[in-house]
């Protein structure tokens, strides 16, 4: 029997919104292609994700690397609450979970500083019955001691939890520990998976 309701946070209930963020910066395109590879989907960011790095090494880091596009790697740091906004349907979605009984958790990868910078503004975020970030625990999901921690912590069994997430490895990672997990790939299909598992 599903008691809890376990969220991933970034494109799941909140868009991490990159790309259209250096847009609004005024970037080149080429520029925003060439941060995403080379900033965003790096190993330094999982650094941030893992408390390995701090926010605070992370304009220094990439300057030094990369000083023809200094202005830009600044201005992208600066502004960097900007990068992700709520999803329309975020919070309706987690209201129906806690008006039907569930317990409500978040369990996410995000850089300690930039999850006290957003979580806090998220309309859905004072429902919560408890929350994991990786870089306070300094594990990173789809490592399962993240997804140990989040039952431990909160005495959950796994056979009574469901895992919503849009990383397909993350998915894997929950399902092996005996969790329900869907992979968002939009409010839609999720809406139709959760009616299907009666949620």
């Amino acid at each position: 029997m599903i008691k809890n309701v376990i969220f991933d946070v970034g494109d799941t209930l909140i868009d991490f919104r990159h790309q259209d963020y250096m847009r609004d910066l005024g970037f080149s395109e080429e520029t925003i292609r060439f941060l995403t590879d080379n900033m965003i989907f790096t190993d330094f960011w999982k650094e941030l994700d893992a408390g390995k790095k701090d926010m605070d090494e992370a304009c220094d880091h990439f300057c030094n690397l990369y000083p023809d596009l200094e202005k830009e790697i600044k201005a992208f740091w600066e502004n960097i609450e900007d990068i992700v906004s709520e999803f329309d349907f975020s919070h309706d979605l987690v209201m129906s979970m806690k008006e039907k009984g569930y317990k409500v958790f978040l369990l996410s990868n995000y850089p300690q500083k930039l999850a006290e910078i957003h979580w806090p503004k998220l309309s859905f975020f004072p429902e919560m019955d408890g929350y994991i970030i990786s870089a306070k625990v300094g594990i990173i999901k789809p490592d399962e001691k993240i997804y140990r921690i989040l039952m431990d912590r909160y005495r959950m069994h796994a056979e009574e939890c469901v895992f919503i997430d849009d990383n397909p490895e993350n998915i894997n990672a929950a399902k092996k520990l005996g969790i329900t997990a869907i992979l968002f790939t939009g409010y839609d299909d999720l809406k139709k998976e959760l009616d299907r598992l009666n949620i």
